[in-house]
Parts: C-alpha cells; sequence; structure tokens
C-alpha cells in the first residue's frame, strides 16, 4: 500500500523516525563524508541519493523530496529555479535550477514526526523544515513531491501526462509506470520516476556525479578563485567560467572526453595543460567515490542478511 496525497507519495512506515539528538548525529555523520558540495550546478539528485545510501547504510531509510520549476514540467514557462551565483563562475552570473532535489529525515520532537531537510548546498549547518527548504526556493508555480528514497532521477516528456495515459486501444498504460503521479501532474510533463538501476547503474551516473562536482570544486578552488582577485586576467577568467560554470561543458570536456560547439577541439589545445591536469583529478575523483558508494552497498546488503 502507498501513501498517496497531493504531494507525497510514500510507502506506510517504510521511513525510520529518529528522535532530536539522533538527527543532530546524522548531520554530522554527513559532513564528515566530506561530499563536494560547492558546485552548485548540478548533480543535487547525486549528493541526495549518497546521503540517503550513506544513511541507509546505518540503519535509517530516509525519503526525498523533489521541487520542479516551470521550465521543466511546462512546455509554456520558461521560468527555473534562479538564485545569483556568489561564487561568480557561471558564465551568466546566475544559477539556474528545473528541479532540485534533496533527503528528507523524519524527526520526532518528543509530541509529533516532521519532515526535516538535509540539503548541504542551501542550508550547510543544518536540518530545516520541508517548508523552510520550498520557501528557499523562491520560485512561482513550483511543484513538490516527496517520495521514498530509492526513487533516483525523473522521465520527461513533450507532452503533458493526460496525453500519454491511453494507448491506441483505449488501455490505461499505468500499469507501465513505475510511479503513479498525483493529479497535479496529470498536465504536467513529469512522466515517472526511476531507481538506480540498469544503464544508470552499469554506467556509474551517480559515481561520475560525485567526481564532477569534486573535480570542479577543486578547479574553482584552486584556478578560479585566486584569478578572481586580479584585474588583469579577464579573458583567461571567462575561458574557465565557460568551462568549468556551464556544466554541459565541463562534463563534455572531463567525463566524455569529447568536444561541443563551445568546447572545440582549438580551445581545449589552447588549455591542453591544465585540462590534461583536471582530467587526472576527474579519473582519481571517480576512483574514490566509486569505492566508497561501493563501500555503503556491500554494508547494506550485510544488514539485509543479518
Amino acid at each position: 500500500m502507498i501513501i498517496k496525497s497531493k504531494h507525497q507519495i510514500l510507502t506506510p512506515a517504510k521511513a525510520s523516525i529518529v528522535d532530536q539528538d539522533t538527527a543532530k548525529k546524522v548531520f554530522k555523520d554527513i559532513l564528515k563524508a566530506s561530499l563536494p558540495v560547492g558546485y552548485q550546478q548540478a548533480n543535487c539528485h547525486n549528493l541526495s541519493h549518497y546521503i540517503s545510501l550513506l544513511l541507509e547504510s546505518k540503519g535509517i531509510i530516509t525519503s526525498k523530496i523533489w521541487a520542479f520549476s516551470p521550465g521543466i514540467y511546462s512546455n509554456s514557462n520558461s521560468q527555473l529555479i534562479t538564485f545569483i551565483d556568489k561564487k561568480e563562475l557561471s558564465p551568466n552570473g546566475t544559477i539556474d535550477w528545473g528541479y532540485h532535489v534533496a533527503t528528507v529525515l523524519h524527526v520526532n520532537d518528543g509530541i509529533e514526526t516532521h519532515q526535516m531537510v538535509i540539503d548541504l548546498e542551501l542550508f550547510p549547518k543544518g536540518l530545516v523544515h520541508y517548508k523552510t527548504w520550498l520557501d528557499k526556493l523562491k520560485t512561482k508555480k513550483l511543484i513538490s513531491l516527496m517520495l521514498d528514497f530509492e526513487w533516483y532521477l525523473f522521465n520527461s516528456t513533450m507532452i503533458p501526462n493526460s496525453q500519454l495515459k491511453y494507448d491506441a486501444n483505449g488501455i490505461l498504460n499505468s500499469k507501465l509506470k513505475n510511479i503513479i503521479l498525483p493529479e497535479t501532474f496529470s498536465d504536467k510533463l513529469i512522466d515517472d520516476f526511476y531507481k538506480y538501476t540498469d544503464d544508470s547503474l552499469q554506467n556509474q551516473w551517480l559515481e561520475k556525479g560525485l567526481a564532477i562536482n569534486a573535480t570542479a570544486v577543486e578547479f574553482y578552488t584552486e584556478e578560479i578563485a585566486p584569478l578572481l582577485k586580479l584585474n588583469n586576467q579577464a579573458q583567461l577568467i571567462n575561458d574557465y567560467k565557460n568551462l568549468v560554470g556551464n556544466v554541459f561543458n565541463f562534463e563534455t570536456v572531463f567525463r566524455d572526453n569529447r568536444w561541443n560547439y563551445d568546447m572545440t577541439t582549438d580551445f581545449q589545445n589552447q588549455y591542453y595543460t591544465i585540462i590534461n591536469k583536471y582530467r587526472e583529478i576527474y579519473n582519481n575523483n571517480l576512483i574514490k567515490w566509486g569505492l566508497s558508494v561501493a563501500n555503503l552497498k556491500n554494508i547494506i546488503d550485510s544488514k539485509q542478511f543479518e
């Protein structure tokens, strides 16, 4: 049985309920994991999934809260979750998200249970109530959904869900879905959610996402931040911003070892030395986070046989 409401689709009694002291300890444990936070351009889904695995390895089952902007669920409104990039890394000066997701810990204060969000990017000092988290996103017509933690990412379509419900024979296709979304999603482009299996697992999307963020944070700290203090490196700063501040470009060069319209062969030849340096750093980060994820999965698997 699934508890289904306007904003939640949760399996009853699945998520752990912890007291406030445990919640504080859990947050400290997460900080000790030294997650690659500080690169807000991408991979919130990978950060939240890792946190959920980390807590599962400690016997604590979490949930996730997803927030979708009109720009990702609608064809008629391009508005995104947008805020100023205080690090001055983004080429256009802003951080723009189509969606955002974070881990939810269910905390009992002795009277009632609250759904508290763990989001090291937006709230690095502690847990916050999910309504506070949603308010922080400051986006008109934002829609949210709370799900069980194992749903890793979502599929989207070019036409609303209401037009996808029936096949040519008039047979309802909902049985093919992993999740039957609330009626409020009937006119949206968010189609379904899927777990960390199949292609995502085989291609290490989680590990690669964490490695991308770790590499970008290091590139910013070691290469870009010092340049921002100077007054005579405008072109170099702009080139580095296009390389690192645009996650599509960064993934193209360091994860995929390819080129695109911005990251041309000429550009990559011009900055060959530093690109080669950070490709090696990325590969080392991929090994590191690959081992970390594998270790968590081994702990989780061993608990299932106790």
